[in-house]
């Protein structure tokens, strides 16, 4: 995981956990009373920070928050923990038969599907635009010309959305570009749904 740390309006470190944590570090003893703000760089959703804790501790903490299986322990012989959750699922017959049959059994079925289908355009079009919409909440909210913004984005009038932001602080303009262009790759990666609905409309007897 990789995390975004501003502090006001300026960007103080990025990257990785570690390497971004000893930018913060530096920082904090220059001006230790000054407020962060720390995010999912790829997500944009906000992390929660006790900087006095120490590095390794602030690490697993963020790993907690992301949602990653925490790093093994040593052990013996056994099968290794993999931080899974056992939570209910209601199907029906038909579709407990079908994973049941499948390699390893339902829980290892299921989790290929979930995996297979976080990685498809469609959602990664949606996360890559919710990442946009957090990160500008948070951080542009209350900057001028936000609302209109955030409604060119969702047209996909990037550069009137760009325009929109030309009086931002510097910072927060070039991740809000990083973000938004994630999105537009991932919309060519999908394809226009306008022209495939036109084009299934045309077939539309």
């Amino acid at each position: 995981m990789e995390i975004i740390i501003f502090s006001d309006n300026e960007l103080i470190g990025e990257g990785e956990v570690p390497e971004a944590l000893a930018k913060v570090r530096a920082f904090k003893r220059q001006q230790p009373g000054a407020d962060l703000l720390v995010l999912n760089r790829d997500t944009s959703k906000v992390l929660e920070v006790d900087f006095d804790q120490p590095d390794e501790v602030i690490e697993r903490v963020l790993g907690i928050q992301a949602g990653e299986p925490p790093k093994p322990a040593k052990r013996g012989r056994g099968r290794p923990r993999l931080g899974v959750q056992s939570r209910e699922v209601s199907l029906l017959p038909r579709h407990w038969e079908w994973l049941n049959s499948q390699p390893g059994g339902a829980s290892a079925a299921l989790r290929r599907l979930v995996e297979e289908a976080r990685k498809s355009p469609e959602v990664q079009v949606e996360e890559a635009r919710m990442a946009v919409d957090r990160f500008l909440h948070t951080l542009a909210g209350d900057m001028p010309n936000y609302e209109e913004a955030l409604r060119q984005f969702y047209r996909r009038q990037y550069g009137l959305m760009y325009e929109q932001m030309a009086d931002w602080p510097a910072d927060i303009q070039r991740h809000a570009r990083w973000l938004a262009s994630r999105a537009q790759e991932w919309e060519a990666e999908l394809g226009d749904p306008r022209r495939r609905n036109r084009a299934g409309m045309n077939g539309v007897v």
